[in-house]
């Protein structure tokens, strides 16, 4: 949040509740029916985080453009994606959008990156996040000028963030790779019994020398 009021310094803002600017949604699709070996055209996100939170693919969509979704409950909860395009979400997941002319989607989404979690409910075992407490949640509405700036350059972050991320996974995958290659030389079967042999060899020399 600190990083995010250092971007508004010396803008004009206006603070409203999200209930106030927004359509807060939750998802239709039962997560515990869903097909989630379905070959479908678009993809279905739900509460995990891993694969982007894609769970599945339809052939239906439920929304087209762009979005704000927040995972309402479970480890990942209060988690937030902006999603582009046409999509569908299950029941696990919450879905915001701007109604205001003067609040860009990608804005919003950025603000709740940084504040949702403060917002969680429940236990620290199933935490919360439901659509009432979300519609309470305040956000600074500067110009549009300045939330376009402000877009600008949390996109760039992100997308620095998301390239070292995809350089460190490669490195990582290269270094499991090379382990791989070498644990299996060292355990395979043509080199257990050159090694045998090279012990009993030099053992069988150096009893030979110690007996001369």
């Amino acid at each position: 949040m600190k990083k995010f009021m250092q971007l508004l310094k010396n803008e004009k803002v206006e603070w409203k509740t999200l209930g106030e600017v927004c359509e807060i949604k939750r998802g239709k699709i039962n997560a515990k029916y869903f097909n989630y070996k379905g070959d479908g055209k678009y993809p279905v996100y739900s509460s995990q985080t891993f694969n982007n939170g894609e769970v599945g693919r339809t052939n239906e969509y439920d929304y087209d453009g762009e979005y704000i979704t927040y995972t309402t409950d479970g480890a990942y909860a209060g988690t937030v994606f902006i999603r582009q395009g046409k999509f569908s979400i299950t029941r696990n997941c919450g879905l915001i959008y701007s109604r205001s002319n003067k609040l860009l989607n990608k804005f919003i989404g950025y603000w709740l990156s940084e504040n949702t979690k403060k917002y969680l409910q429940g236990s620290k075992e199933r935490p919360k996040l439901m659509s009432g407490i979300v519609s309470k949640i305040k956000i600074p509405i500067p110009s549009l000028k300045a939330q376009e700036k402000i877009v600008q350059i949390l996109d760039k972050l992100s997308n620095l963030k998301n390239e070292l991320n995809q350089k460190l996974k490669i490195e990582l995958n290269s270094r499991i790779k090379q382990y791989e290659y070498y644990r299996d030389k060292l355990l395979s079967e043509e080199y257990l019994n050159k090694i045998t042999y090279n012990l009993t060899h030099d053992t069988h020399t150096h009893t030979h020398t110690a007996k001369s």
